[in-house]
């Protein structure tokens, strides 16, 4: 149950639906002591994705779209606004001012299998939040009888690679043009380490696992 305080501070997701009911409101104190509302996005809400993308540096939105890409035409902030909590999921998490300060989504592709993607403003990197909502989306992909994630990152995104090798056993493909694909395996349970020569740790130069 929520307290007056959370449910005063969890009111900044009035409006997100079914997905939006107070189970699904999360109050979250960060390790920096600092606090955010983890909550699924509302279906149409372009000014939360809007917010998000205002907060990413240009390296951060190079790495998350991997182009350049200064603004968000309306067509893309449609399509980052579809969200049906199946087929297309997305976590936000929410600072007190009302800041999406960052998210993570899944696109269903295949039956059992989903495109997943996550990125945090640059001021609010390094606080855990990226872990907490790939964590959330995860389980919210697994309720939603997917397998299998693809992630298509920079081979230098070590950060990125190592949080999403958490999710599960993952394969990472020949970097191909500075990018490489992430195959990761949601029905088997991760173990608790990197093997030597795993993501994070080199050049991704031909395919190997990454069981973190």
């Amino acid at each position: 149950m929520l307290t007056r305080g959370e449910t005063e501070f969890a009111s900044i997701s009035d409006g997100v639906g079914g997905p939006g009911s107070p189970t699904d409101i999360e109050p979250v104190l960060l390790r920096d002591g600092s606090s955010v509302v983890i909550r699924p996005l509302a279906s149409g809400d372009e000014a939360a994705s809007a917010s998000w993308f205002s907060g990413l540096g240009v390296e951060t939105r190079h790495a998350r779209f991997l182009g350049s890409l200064d603004r968000l035409d309306r067509r893309m902030l449609s399509e980052l606004a579809g969200v049906d909590h199946v087929d297309r999921e997305a976590i936000a998490a929410i600072a007190r001012d009302g800041t999406t300060v960052g998210i993570a989504r899944y696109i269903r592709i295949k039956p059992r299998r989903a495109e997943v993607a996550v990125a945090v403003g640059d001021e609010w990197r390094g606080r855990g939040i990226a872990r907490m909502l790939l964590e959330r989306v995860t389980a919210r992909a697994r309720s939603a009888g997917i397998e299998q994630f693809i992630a298509i990152c920079l081979a230098s995104n070590h950060t990125v690679i190592r949080l999403l090798c958490r999710l599960g056993p993952t394969t990472i493909g020949p970097s191909d043009a500075g990018v490489v694909e992430l195959r990761i395996d949601l029905t088997r349970a991760r173990s608790d380490r990197f093997p030597p020569g795993s993501a994070g740790g080199g050049r991704h130069d031909e395919r190997r696992s990454c069981d973190v």
